[in-house]
């Protein structure tokens, strides 16, 4: 059991619940999502940080890093007092159950959104090479 595991693990039952299916939903994005416990809460990585699970007294939430640049088509991404992170709240089991398929597809713009900025990064160095060569 990795420590990502064992954290859900040590959650109480419903917010085990939730935060269990949330990862596994994260996983199935590829196997090049890494996860990690930082800043206190399981974090996930894929071509840079993109999401954390949160546990709060009344439920879980699922913070996205660039959440800010995500489009919000299905109007769940809240953005509370932050400037950069948006979230969705779940209170249940049977609430993240009614919201799986939204959740999939902002998990899948996030992770189009971190590759995006990832080919950018590679790119710069070959495009000031260029430029020197001129």
């Amino acid at each position: 059991m990795n420590s990502v595991q064992s954290y859900i693990a040590d959650r109480p039952t419903s917010q085990g619940q939730i935060m269990s299916v949330l990862r596994n939903l994260i996983l199935d994005l590829g196997p090049h999502v890494q996860e990690k416990i930082s800043y206190t809460v399981p974090f996930f990585y894929f071509r840079g940080p993109l999401c954390y699970l949160s546990p709060k007294f009344d439920g879980v939430y699922i913070g996205f890093v660039r959440g800010h640049q995500l489009s919000n088509d299905q109007g769940l991404l809240e953005k509370k007092d932050r400037k950069y992170i948006r979230s969705v709240h779940f209170y249940s089991l049977a609430d993240f159950e009614e919201k799986e398929d939204e959740i999939r597809k902002i998990l899948n713009e996030a992770a189009i959104l971190n590759e995006y900025y990832f080919q950018q990064k590679k790119l710069k160095p070959a495009k000031k090479a260029i430029r020197k060569k001129k």
